[in-house]
């Protein structure tokens, strides 16, 4: 696009929008990057809808002029999937907040996009029921956001990922066109699944302004250990045994020693300076039998190899155990500020050979893995302190990404592509594949104006 075509854009839309269009360098700035560590760049303008219908005037008056649309929830995001170019638009969610319905007897709510993840499973509780999906920046990150890269969290070794609790989108296409797709009941396979195509899809294909989210009745109880071990192929095998005994943890997640050590001075745990590796496990189900299988499964790990096993009795030890698993990413991010972290994912027995072989591969390199060890999601991170060091440890990375496909697995189990893994995409993607794909992007954004620049290996309109 050119910069005429933005201004004219703007001065089309300055009147509706007033104060909800802004283009002041503090504004633009805010909206430059997200959390994947790459480098920020400030957009031509920055824009607050708070409706479809908004959304839609947005989107008819940008597929004129040909000004490309960047859709912004609450920049938690890992991958670069919200970052514009300097002529694009950002159209940011986060005023498009609210719960719309809470209905439990049919088992879902209608929400807006800009929800915040935290506050909807507050909402879901609160009538008893329960939305599994917990990102790691659940606290802040928003229900669209999650949308947009099928995001997972801890729960999804039991419940799954953002995908399974979608059973309907609104959602606003290229031209403005404003499409409702999917359901409000349990089932529904009227023509193709065209809202499992929207999710995941990163906002390249259009904007989500309206979702049902399936929720479901909340556990009676839920029971949390830390199990200690001397090495990770330790806990790593002794989470197999645990899986093999029948248990179905809906937490279980594993850290290797590098980053305990990171935590260690910030955690309200006790680590002790010989524990190799951790496994934060959780059950829930009914309140009679849910504590017996925990102190089962700690028996089994401890038969495993783990060094200790610690129970959390009250609420307060729940949290800091939780706390310390997801104090990791950052306290490595500030320990090493241009760390490479991939979320890379394999059958989960085959985690315990990736552990191994990825460590291999990084026997003379900086490295620290953690993460969802019951589905088999690894982030492993290349310690990088500066960005030499980053640009020397691609080679590294991208052997790792083909080691993880080479096992059937996946470059990004729940993060996204965005523009962090748009270049690596063809090791896991053939040319036949990623074509397939350019072409649906064209047909349903024929203007090539939604998210340009993501997801596909190179900058073209359509990508």
């Amino acid at each position: 696009m050119t910069r005429p075509a933005v201004e004219t854009l703007l001065s089309r839309l300055a009147h509706k929008f007033g104060e909800r269009l802004r283009t002041d360098p503090e504004a633009l700035e805010g909206v430059a990057g997200d959390e994947s560590g790459l480098p920020g760049c400030s957009p031509a303008a920055v824009i607050w809808p708070r409706s479809s219908e908004d959304v839609a005037h947005i989107a008819r008056e940008a597929a004129e002029l040909g000004v490309g649309l960047v859709p912004r929830g609450s920049g938690t995001g890992k991958a670069g999937a919200c970052i514009p170019r300097p002529a694009d638009v950002v159209v940011d969610f986060s005023r498009m907040n609210q719960i719309l319905e809470m209905r439990p007897k049919d088992m879902y709510a209608v929400v807006q996009p800009g929800v915040i993840t935290g506050d909807f499973h507050a909402a879901a509780a609160d009538i008893g029921f329960f939305y599994p999906p917990d990102p790691g920046s659940w606290e802040s990150c928003s229900l669209g956001g999650n949308i947009s890269t099928n995001a997972g969290g801890t729960r999804a070794a039991k419940y799954g990922s953002t995908q399974r609790y979608v059973w309907g989108l609104e959602v606003v296409l290229a031209g403005g066109e404003v499409l409702r797709m999917g359901k409000r009941s349990i089932k529904g396979v009227a023509g193709y699944d065209l809202t499992s195509l929207l999710v995941g899809s990163e906002g390249t294909l259009g904007f989500v302004t309206e979702a049902t989210m399936h929720i479901i009745v909340a556990p009676a109880a839920v029971e949390t250990a830390w199990l200690s071990f001397p090495n990770m192929q330790v806990a790593s095998r002794a989470a197999e045994k645990i899986f093999s005994a029948g248990f179905v943890p809906r937490v279980m997640e594993i850290i290797d020693k590098e980053g305990l050590d990171a935590v260690r001075s910030v955690s309200d745990l006790v680590i002790e300076d010989g524990v190799g590796a951790a496994l934060l496990v959780e059950l829930d189900g009914p309140q009679e039998t849910t504590f017996d299988g925990l102190i089962r499964l700690c028996e089994i790990a401890v038969n495993a190899g783990a060094s200790d096993s610690a129970l959390a009795r009250k609420e307060k030890d729940r949290e800091a155990m939780r706390r310390t698993r997801r104090l990791v990413s950052t306290r490595l991010k500030e320990q090493f500020p241009f760390k490479n972290a991939d979320d890379i994912a394999v059958p989960r027995s085959r985690m315990a050979e990736l552990l191994d072989r990825a460590r291999e591969l990084c026997r003379d390199a900086r490295f620290c893995a953690y993460g969802h060890l019951g589905d088999g999601n690894l982030h492993v991170n290349l310690l990088c302190k500066t960005a030499q060091e980053l640009e020397a440890a691609q080679p590294l990375r991208r052997k790792i990404l083909e080691l993880t496909v080479s096992m059937g697995g996946t470059i990004t189990g729940e993060h996204g592509i965005g523009l962090a893994k748009r270049d690596v995409l063809d090791i896991e993607q053939s040319q036949e594949l990623i074509a397939l794909q350019r072409r649906i992007k064209a047909t349903l954004d024929p203007y090539g104006i939604m998210n340009p620049g993501k997801v596909f290996p190179n900058n073209s309109n359509h990508g």
